[in-house]
């Protein structure tokens, strides 16, 4: 009885969230496949779940129950009939227990084989697998249950200071310290474990030889089930905060032909060594000391130039750089390479249709992935309402986005937005492409956005000089402090919000050819208070009508000036005179000192509001989007502040509290850790003194600015 054919599902269960999540199911209805998505309680309005043919709600906010819940996503597929699943990246993606359940349950898997992913997923395993197929390995000691403090300690000396500890079972950073001196080692195991656990289910780590001033490069590679293996070139990821990727690129700038040719070499023999399906990728630290000497001219081994960290047993968070790169012989199609296109293929048991003589590469892809957090102060995550988010179009640009305007992202899962990607003939271009939509892109929100900017036109960058340490070196907050709004942008940015919420506002009292603002007293102008990028205190903004017809206006700026009325004898910090040349419900045309310009203004609540609300007004100067928040005129009174008090920086929840009632602690010492976004957040003493009170416990939900331990200063 002859066998049925290989074919593509029907329908895919996407077993993911966010970005990837939509981005599976773009691929799917390209190709007529059917899509379920799966959702948390917390995602119940998410852009994954709108995109999606189905969705199904399969537990509470937190992934340990909803993500991480192999059963729910198993009854969800069997429940909406698909016949096949992918993992995305993350979550439960290189778990090799939800892989083999999805198999029993007569689902396809669309990633590789389960035995790799549990040989690949316990990294030391990999390590000798891969040493043994003669790939170059970094020394390495697993810690297993059961070790006390002194057994640790001995296998960090046989690993070497300084190292890292790394989750076993994990990937992006999460589980990760770096470790440079042995008094920190402890602490850093603990914290490893038990973000580990929360991320990944599992809280085994393990000590790992730390490369001084590395350079992370990966390979993509691709292997379906008739014994083909070609890989796609590499990326390099080195630009990371918190050991997680930010900025990544394909072809590296620092990789040469002969150590291009050992890398691509290595990853597909270590692909072949575990027997490998699917699309991967093949993780290697390479010396950047190593490399400049190859640049230099010395004569330097290729191979000793790199040392494999790890398989990747997914798809990665870069991937689309590979995409824009690589061009396929013969291929009939746009020229546009699709991995997830290839994943179903593998998966539904075709051979790769290409061989590697027919891959080769074209131009320079970056990826930035845009964060909601705060880089200056240590890439602390900020969830929060996301009022407006218009991603830019232009040449070479491609965005991948989990979110939409009018969101509200939480402090559950990784902060991660959206992916930008940048191609173009060079890097230098592509770098200016991606810099350039970045700016232009309409947001609202505390987000890495300015950072990503400033990276991409940054003079070491464009010269290729990226290690890992590179945000630390070029960008720390307390040495170089990210640029500057343009002064002259800022002003004329709150000029603008200011014209433009009087000129649109409802003057239907007002007698027919009176225009809005207008006013016989000169001393009763229009008044707004207004916070801008770089005011460290609000300012209040009158706005004045030179002439009868409302064409003609002063606009004032007064720095440090009480709430109320300003009298005539103020002298404002700023001056403008204004002519409108035009105005409508989303622009501007103004002329100031003969330079005439149309402007963007685009509201994020009504101009109309009441005297007591907040109003945001973003407006394009050219020189970029400036947010001015127009505050309520007078001030609604703060709650009084607890002295000594230190709050949540974000929502989260509270793993640990490290002091009680009565301890003295120094300026800097451990007072809880917060889990929030995936990732721990220790909480330090700001002062030195006793602690007074403690106001939380280990398994509390907090929200930002709650109060959780007041400490007496102790007398200077």
């Amino acid at each position: 009885m002859p066998t049925s054919a290989p074919r593509l599902p029907r329908r895919v269960l996407i077993a993911n969230r966010g970005e990837i999540a939509v981005r599976v199911a773009r691929t799917c209805r390209q190709l007529g496949i059917a899509t379920v998505a799966v959702f948390s309680d917390a995602d119940a309005d998410a852009l994954h779940v709108e995109v999606c043919d189905e969705a199904v709600r399969i537990g509470g906010a937190r992934a340990v129950d909803s993500y991480l819940r192999i059963d729910r996503i198993v009854e969800a597929a069997l429940r909406c009939r698909a016949d096949a699943v992918h993992p995305g990246y993350g979550f439960l993606s290189e778990n090799a227990a939800f892989a083999t359940a999805v198999a029993a349950a007569g689902l396809t898997w669309i990633g590789p084989p389960p035995d790799v992913i549990a040989a690949m997923g316990d990294k030391l395993e990999a390590k000798r697998r891969l040493a043994a197929a003669d790939v170059p390995v970094l020394p390495g000691r697993e810690l297993t249950s059961g070790l006390d403090d002194a057994e640790v300690a001995e296998l960090a000396h046989e690993v070497g200071y300084p190292l890292l500890v790394k989750a076993a079972a994990g990937g992006g950073g999460k589980g990760m310290r770096l470790v440079a001196d042995p008094a920190e080692l402890n602490e850093a195991v603990s914290g490893a474990r038990r973000e580990a656990a929360s991320a990944f289910g599992d809280d085994r780590v393990f000590l790992e030889r730390f490369v001084q001033r590395p350079r992370h490069l990966e390979v993509q590679v691709l292997a379906d089930a008739h014994g083909a293996v070609v890989h796609l070139f590499e990326r390099e990821c080195s630009i990371q905060r918190r050991h997680q990727k930010v900025v990544e690129e394909t072809p590296s700038p620092a990789v040469d032909t002969e150590v291009r040719e050992a890398l691509t070499s290595a990853a597909v023999s270590a692909a072949r060594a575990i027997g490998y399906v699917n699309a991967g990728t093949v993780e290697f630290v390479a010396d950047d000391a190593v490399l400049a000497r190859r640049r230099g001219g010395e004569e330097v081994d290729p191979r000793e130039a790199f040392a494999f960290l790890e398989v990747n047993t997914r798809l990665q968070v870069e991937h689309p750089v590979t995409e824009a790169t690589v061009r396929i012989a013969g291929d009939d199609g746009d020229g546009t390479l699709d991995l997830v296109r290839l994943q179903l293929l593998v998966a539904a048991g075709l051979p790769l249709p290409f061989a590697q003589a027919d891959v080769r590469q074209a131009g320079h892809a970056i990826e930035a992935r845009l964060y909601a957090e705060d880089p200056a102060h240590g890439h602390r995550p900020a969830p929060g309402p996301l009022l407006v988010f218009e991603p830019a179009a232009g040449d070479g640009i491609r965005w991948d986005v989990g979110v939409r305007g009018g969101d509200v992202v939480g402090p559950d899962y990784d902060p991660m937005l959206a992916k930008a990607i940048g191609w173009a003939p060079t890097r230098g271009e592509a770098a200016g492409r991606l810099a350039a939509a970045l700016e232009r892109t309409l947001l609202h929100a505390t987000t890495n956005r300015d950072l990503l900017v400033a990276v991409l036109r940054d003079t070491a960058f464009l010269q290729g000089d990226t290690t890992t340490a590179f945000l630390a070196e070029r960008f720390d907050p307390a040495t170089r402090p990210l640029p500057a709004p343009d002064p002259a942008a800022v002003e004329l940015a709150v000029a603008a919000a200011g014209l433009h919420a009087l000129l649109t506002a409802d003057s239907g009292a007002l007698p027919r050819g009176v225009p809005a603002g207008f006013s016989n007293t000169r001393a009763f102008g229009q008044q707004l208070r207004v916070t801008a990028p770089g005011a460290t205190a609000p300012r209040t903004v009158r706005i004045q009508p030179r002439d009868r017809d409302g064409g003609a206006w002063r606009i004032g700026v007064f720095d440090d000036v009480s709430p109320g009325v300003l009298q005539d004898d103020a002298a404002p910090a700023s001056e403008q005179h204004v002519e409108v040349i035009e105005v409508g419900p989303d622009f501007l045309a103004l002329e100031v000192e003969g330079h005439r310009r149309r402007l963007a203004v685009r509201w994020l609540t009504p101009a109309g509001a009441g005297e007591q609300a907040v109003r945001v007004a973003l407006v394009d100067t050219a020189r970029g989007w400036v947010g001015v928040t127009v505050l309520p005129r007078f001030p609604v009174a703060a709650a009084a502040e607890v002295a000594g008090a230190t709050t949540a920086p974000m929502p989260g929840a509270v793993t640990r509290v490290a002091v009680a009632p009565g301890d003295r602690v120094a300026r800097g010492d451990l007072l809880a850790v917060i889990e929030a976004m995936k990732m721990e957040h220790r909480i330090t003493a700001a002062v030195a003194g006793e602690v007074a009170a403690v106001h939380v416990a280990p398994g509390e939900y907090v929200d930002a600015d709650t109060v959780l331990v007041v400490v007496d200063a102790a007398p200077a």
